[in-house]
């Protein structure tokens, strides 16, 4: 199921707004991660934090730090513009650039079409998959990193690459918002709260580029 996105049309997906999703699968992909790391700093559990795993990476091959990097300098340069532009249930034009509702970079010469509940599903499976197969690899290789690279890497891909490519290559729009204009959107309902994730998630940042920060290797 598709919906085309006109001029006047309220951005809606499998019967909700494009907002809700946001929440929703961002949430998921949120609780994934922070349930981890909050399990590792108070020493509950051994699952693979997100920093774990790339720290680990990094030890693998040294050239994984520099494309963290990259990737922040990059999140930072479509973010800043996203979250200073007030979300609208239209396209819009920010920084120069064409963003389909849910705030992803795409051909302006193109409709754009809003995928429907078949992309959630997918979406929700894919994880589900990460999960199970992230908790099985752990309890049979207590020392694997194996299933943290399966579920962080499909939760990447689903959520952030896949829909960035199809907005930007196809005019398909993944009917969930990006991360930032999902803040955007929070930030509207309720301005603490939206502070406090992007306070978090600057920190969880500088945490991934300078890992271990901030604790002090001896």
């Amino acid at each position: 199921m598709t919906e085309d996105v006109g001029s006047a049309a309220v951005p809606t997906a499998a019967g909700r707004s494009v907002e809700f999703w946001g929440y929703c699968m961002w949430g998921l992909a949120g609780l994934a991660i922070a349930t981890s790391e909050l399990a590792s700093v108070f020493g509950l559990a051994s699952w693979p934090t997100i920093s774990n795993t790339i720290g680990h990476l990094e030890t693998q091959h040294s050239f994984v730090r520099l494309i963290v990097v990259s990737v922040i300098v990059l999140l930072a340069y479509y973010a800043v513009p996203q979250l200073a532009t007030p979300p609208e249930p239209t396209p819009q034009m920010v920084a120069g650039r064409t963003l389909t509702v849910n705030g992803r970079v795409t051909n302006p010469y193109s409709p754009i079409t809003l995928l429907g509940a078949g992309y959630l599903l997918a979406a929700m499976g894919t994880f589900v998959f990460g999960v199970l197969f992230a908790a099985t690899d752990r309890g049979m290789h207590p020392q694997s990193y194996l299933g943290a690279y399966v579920l962080y890497g499909l939760i990447a891909l689903m959520w952030v690459i896949m829909p960035s490519i199809l907005a930007m290559f196809f005019s398909r729009d993944v009917p969930f918002p990006t991360l930032f204009r999902t803040i955007g959107y929070l930030e509207r309902r309720a301005h603490p709260i939206a502070a406090i994730l992007l306070a978090a998630l600057v920190v969880l940042l500088i945490h991934l580029a300078f890992y271990p920060w901030p604790r002090v290797q001896s």
